[in-house]
């Protein structure tokens, strides 16, 4: 828009099109997922609490939509961005469909008005394992060999992934699903990266024996199964379905603890937000990532350290990420240009 042209024009992108743009490029996503997370510890991202819609109350881990929002104020870019994602569990087995979609509004800085709508399920996906990754590659030993698997989902697609690319020594990957078939599909699917895949029945094996854990299951508040004696000498977990481990073990198996984004300790949805306002944990104690990558803070100390990170997702990776896929789009002459307005009718 510009001159006495008051058109808006918005570009519609779809999966297929994000794809072609590059949302499955890991590389890109880890990138600008570490980036993002240091333009965070230095101030240049602004991001204010999640919403989560439930349909059902009190069920965390059912059908809800969860609203996101970030504003991004870098020398690379500077544009803001609203997210909306939606998530029912039952979507896989009833509809054989995924359990999650998401869409993605970037708006221009100067003008506030929107300049395109993306589909942001891929890279939602992707972010979340390139986030627990990415606090793997800086708060876990840099020597870990086995990686744990707790749930054989699409997420766990992203975080072997990620991982595969920013933890070099990993030898052997356990793995536990409820549906052991889907474990065993999941091993096949990763062969070609080498490890040796150990199908675990039950998921003590997968936790305890792990240098690096990742949780991906739809357990809920109330179920929580992973106590203290659990926790490995010197491993590094990653909750990213919140309700696995108990409050014991989180206050008494671990003794350091990194999240992604602290504002998120004003959500009283999550265990590390419970137990801090309960007076269990002190705030002061919970690292934020970002001043880890920036080297301002410290995280693990020894070899020994026990550490629970925490990732809640924050916007401005899928915001960054987006649009670069953007960029790409309009490179390759991708996408599909919608009118807003042509002259805006409340002016």
């Amino acid at each position: 828009m510009s001159g006495s042209n008051k058109e808006v024009n918005v570009l519609w992108l779809s999966q297929e099109e994000c794809i072609q743009g590059g949302a499955k490029d890991m590389d890109m996503i880890l990138e600008y997922v570490e980036k993002v997370n240091l333009w965070l510890a230095e101030g240049k991202v602004v991001e204010p609490e999640l919403l989560h819609l439930l349909w059902e109350q009190g069920n965390y881990s059912g059908k809800r939509i969860g609203v996101h929002a970030a504003l991004i104020r870098s020398e690379e870019m500077q544009l803001a961005a609203v997210k909306g994602i939606p998530s029912n569990p039952m979507n896989p087995m009833k509809r054989k469909t995924p359990r999650s979609n998401g869409i993605i509004i970037l708006y221009h800085e100067e003008t506030g008005y929107p300049f395109a709508v993306m589909d942001d399920t891929i890279v939602s996906a992707l972010r979340t394992g390139a986030s627990s990754a990415l606090g793997a590659k800086f708060c876990a030993r840099p020597d870990s060999e086995t990686l744990g698997l707790v749930g054989c989902g699409v997420i766990q697609n992203a975080h072997i992934e990620a991982t595969s690319k920013v933890m070099k020594h990993i030898k052997q990957v356990r793995l536990y699903d409820v549906n052991e078939e889907r474990a065993e599909k999941f091993a096949a699917n990763w062969s070609h990266l080498g490890y040796s895949f150990h199908i675990c029945k039950e998921v003590e094996e997968t936790v305890a024996q792990s240098d690096i854990v990742y949780t991906a299951t739809n357990v809920n508040v109330g179920e929580e199964y992973i106590p203290k004696e659990w926790i490995k000498k010197g491993s590094f977990h990653s909750g990213v379905s919140m309700w696995d481990h108990t409050d014991d073990a989180i206050l008494e198996g671990f003794n350091k603890y990194c999240m992604d984004y602290k504002l998120r300790l004003q959500d009283e949805k999550y265990p590390l937000s419970e137990l801090t306002k309960a007076g269990k944990l002190h705030a002061d104690d919970i690292k934020e990532l970002g001043g880890v990558i920036k080297g301002s803070t410290l995280c693990r100390e020894s070899d020994d350290d026990r550490i629970f990170f925490v990732t809640l997702g924050i916007c401005a990776t899928d915001t960054a990420n987006s649009y670069k896929i953007y960029q790409n789009a309009c490179a390759q002459g991708i996408g599909t240009e919608v009118k807003l307005w042509s002259e805006p009718a409340m002016f």
